[in-house]
């Protein structure tokens, strides 16, 4: 299924947007902004996903009555294997005002056969007692790199009770490519297709386009929304779609 339609691709994009900031040297007031930017003029995005140490500046600068949702990370960057530590990241963030939480999977465990780790983990972080919205499982995918792994990590974290998949952080050295994306897709699709599926940090509306096209042609067109897919992407990725609907509005 093509997005040919390069305003359609942009308005779409906006509305599963998961607006990122994410960096080490990130401060109060780059989330200010960038919350700040989150209700555009062309309608708001879905999520901005900010450090832990920022999930009560987000919510202060959003307020409650916002359709933004606050976003979070746990096990991050690197995606230890300590449960216990981890749950307790994403208690805190669920407590601070955060209403979904990006676990990064321990996916060297995963990679070297462990089949415990990453289970226990996800299912711990589902049952916190101040869990919110959603729990996304990010797999690392291109890390994983073979596709009967990913198939199974994706399987198991669904089993856990994972709301979402997130393909990848974009922390790390290897990319998920877009055949290691539908393999996540056509797990889903078979688990009901109760869950949803976010894309790692995209950098241009060329990047997105391919991405949608994927998603639709395996989950359908009307699969597309802010409950079931995502597109991580920073401000300048923002500024791009902005520019397009803009130019279009003019």
């Amino acid at each position: 299924m093509a997005f040919e339609d390069r305003t359609e691709v942009a308005q779409r994009a906006l509305e599963v947007l998961e607006l990122t900031q994410l960096a080490a040297d990130t401060t109060e007031d780059d989330i200010r902004r960038l919350c700040e930017r989150a209700e555009t003029p062309h309608g708001p995005v879905a999520a901005v996903c900010v450090p832990p140490k920022f999930v009560m500046t987000a919510r202060e600068v959003l307020g409650k009555r916002s359709p933004v949702a606050i976003s979070t990370v746990a096990n991050w960057p690197r995606g230890r294997s300590k449960v216990d530590y981890v749950v307790a990241e994403a208690e805190i963030a669920f407590y601070e005002g955060a209403q979904e939480v990006n676990v990064i999977v321990p996916w060297r465990q995963f990679r070297s056969n462990d089949q415990q780790t990453l289970p226990n983990m996800m299912s711990e972080c589902v049952r916190v007692t101040t869990r919110r919205k959603f729990i996304k499982a990010t797999l690392e995918a291109g890390e994983l790199e073979e596709e009967f792994i990913i198939r199974e990590a994706a399987r198991q974290a669904l089993e856990a009770g994972a709301e979402f998949l997130e393909t990848e952080s974009g922390q790390c050295a290897a990319c998920c490519t877009p055949d290691q994306a539908r393999a996540v897709l056509e797990e889903i699709r078979d688990w009901r297709g109760e869950a949803g599926m976010k894309v790692g940090l995209l950098q241009s509306l060329d990047e997105c386009r391919t991405w949608l096209e994927l998603a639709a042609d395996v989950m359908g067109e009307d699969w597309i929304d802010p409950e079931n897919f995502r597109i991580g992407g920073r401000e300048g990725l923002l500024d791009e779609i902005l520019g397009v609907l803009d130019a279009k509005a003019a």
